[in-house]
């Protein structure tokens, strides 16, 4: 009853006219984007997205747009500085309209600055966060003002007047007027949470001032420090950089592992790992130790492996929990374990014939306290795999086997697949021109999906069953814990405010793990049978249920819900069932390419 209900309610925001009218008289707009009338907008252009009987024609400004089957219609604009006064009109057969005014404001570009007289744009100063800096570190101050002036900073406590210079417009993004200077840390630097000063001389008596809304810490004596891993799912980052998916991650820690600080930009922590390699772990997932803590150091002792029927378990000795790094290689196929602050006294490594799906295990001393790990499997596809220490400070990897086909003629009978509708109750995801939710499209083939996989002896683990908010740890243990062996989420792509959403459109797959490729792979090539455009299989997919390395996943975008053609075939039920059906024949292929006979996987 539920799917019957689904089904009839998710569809109907710009389909259905008023009650007691019927559609071919009925005439109305209604505007996914933009969502007001007035608009401030610093881009060159702007979208619009919405709906209106499908016998009408509408003009934007004049221009005719195309109406598609569904009603839906879209449309573009050019902006100039200033105000753009936007005309949307509907008309019907019979001759009736309406019509939508908005108003889009553009703010003129900010003004070159002139010489005179000096002045300092403030919000360009950098540093912008907060920085804890040791000794050699080199602190950058970067500023744009007048143009052709002598610039010095202070560091109050530290230095003043380190000359800056002034960069070449050709080297500047912001033109001429960009300023750059550098301090390099000295061991008896001290100073705390203060501002840095940036001048311009404009004389030998004065200079125009500012002060940057970052503030310096230069601690040489209190670094490295030692911190504690704390928190859930705690990860080291590659970088400070960010995008809608967060900054792009190194991998996933576990609490109690200590970690060498050596110093700290904004809210993250910068952390030594190696002589050649640093890594930055968010503050939330961090406490600091006494400043005389031992910096976390260990000798690898004995390693040994051992199996059971789902997996090879390989045991590395160590004194203390230390950061970890697992990467997966796919030519020849290994799984590559990074331990750092670790010195090899690795004299034996002993291997058990029940550890079946591993083919050897070796070790190789990288840097000092960088001690490796190879991990070389005995099949070709990578099944998954977890990184963890017990209650100890012992390293546990383990290793999936490849599941077993129990029958031929249904190979995925007694698998454990996972399915998740991507978004969810106030996480509504795209909207299509017709105001159908990317949440509502995402459940329905999730549920179309769950009953294929039912019907061939498939046990389904759902992160959502409804339209309710699951985050994304929730969803992540609901997954693990529900032992899938295989996961796929299920979204809808749109594009940006200011694309051309009619010539973007198609399906894609995304993966993150080099090991999981094969997956999405196979993926694609499905959905490309529906006779969907190509939008590409996209790698290194910085998405939460792309990150477990515990099971082969891949993330399934299966049409633009901003493209009117796209979204024209996710409205339609039959569609979603195909889908589904094409995401099922996936899962068949994959399991028949790489999981185990139960004849060939006789222990």
């Amino acid at each position: 009853m539920f799917r019957k209900l689904l089904s009839l309610l998710l569809f109907v925001p710009c389909t259905l006219p008023a009650a007691g009218v019927t559609q071919s008289d009925s005439l109305y707009m209604r505007f996914v984007s933009p969502e007001h009338d007035s608009i401030q907008s610093n881009a060159p252009r702007s979208n619009f997205a919405a709906c209106t009987n499908p016998a009408a024609k509408v003009f934007i400004n004049g221009k005719e747009v195309k109406v598609y089957g569904s009603g839906a219609f879209i449309g573009s604009v050019n902006l100039a500085v200033g105000i753009n006064p936007v005309r949307v009109v509907a008309r019907a057969m019979n001759g009736d309209s309406l019509v939508k005014l908005f108003v889009f404001t553009r703010p003129e570009p900010p003004k070159p600055l002139t010489h005179e007289p000096a002045v300092i744009d403030a919000q360009s100063i950098e540093p912008r966060q907060n920085l804890w800096l040791g000794k050699d570190d080199i602190l950058e101050v970067k500023f744009r003002g007048s143009p052709g002036y002598q610039a010095y900073l202070d560091i109050a406590e530290v230095e003043s007047g380190i000359p800056m210079f002034e960069l070449p417009a050709s080297d500047s993004i912001a033109g001429s007027g960009t300023y750059i200077g550098r301090y390099k840390v000295r061991e008896s630097d001290k100073a705390r949470d203060v501002p840095v000063r940036v001048r311009l001389k404009k004389s030998f008596w004065s200079s125009e001032k500012a002060f940057s809304a970052g503030k310096v810490s230069i601690l040489p004596k209190e670094f490295p420090r030692v911190a504690i891993v704390t928190g859930r799912r705690p990860f080291l980052n590659a970088g400070l950089g960010e995008d809608r998916l967060g900054g792009a991650k190194l991998g996933y820690l576990q609490a109690g592992i200590r970690v060498t600080v050596v110093g700290k930009v904004g809210r993250q922590y910068k952390i030594q790992l190696s002589d050649a390699m640093v890594g930055w772990l968010p503050e939330d997932f961090a406490q600091l130790l006494p400043v005389e803590t031992p910096q976390p150091r260990s000798l690898v002792s004995s390693i040994s492996t051992s199996g059971n029927a789902a997996e090879d378990l390989i045991s590395v000795s160590l004194d203390q929990r230390l950061p970890y790094l697992a990467d997966q290689m796919v030519d020849p196929p290994a799984l590559v374990v990074d331990i750092f602050g670790a010195t090899s006294n690795t004299n034996w490594i002993t291997h058990h014939r029940s550890a079946t799906g591993i083919k050897s295990v070796s070790w190789n001393q990288i840097g000092t306290d960088h001690y490796r790990l190879t991990i070389a499997l005995n099949n070709s596809q990578h099944w998954g795999y977890d990184v963890g220490y017990d209650q100890g400070s012992n390293l546990r990897i383990r290793v999936r086997k490849p599941p077993k086909v129990a029958n031929p003629d249904s190979v995925l009978a007694g698998f454990t697949i996972a399915v998740d509708a991507g978004h969810g109750g106030d996480n509504t995801g795209a909207a299509g021109a017709t105001g159908v939710l990317e949440k509502n499209i995402n459940l329905s083939i999730a549920l179309h999906l769950r009953s294929l996989l039912e019907d061939k002896g498939v046990k389904v683990v759902m992160t959502r069953v409804d339209d309710s908010s699951v985050g994304m740890p929730e969803r992540t243990d609901a997954i693990i814990n529900g032992g899938a062996q295989i996961l796929v989420s299920i979204h809808c792509n749109s594009v940006g405010a200011s694309s051309d959403a009619e010539a973007v459109r198609g399906t894609s797959t995304y993966y993150r793990h080099l090991g999981y490729q094969p997956l999405a792979n196979i993926m694609y090539g499905k959905m490309l049978e529906l006779g969907l455009n190509q939008f590409g299989m996209v790698g290194s997919f910085n998405f939460s249920l792309n990150a477990p390395t515990q099971l082969p996943n891949v993330l399934v975008e299966t049409a633009f819900l901003s493209n009117p053609d796209d979204e024209m075939k996710l409205l339609d039920d039959s569609f979603r069932k195909a889908i589904a059906g094409k995401i099922t024949s996936g899962l068949e292929q994959f399991v028949k390419a790489y999981a185990r006979s139960a004849e060939k996987g006789k222990e």
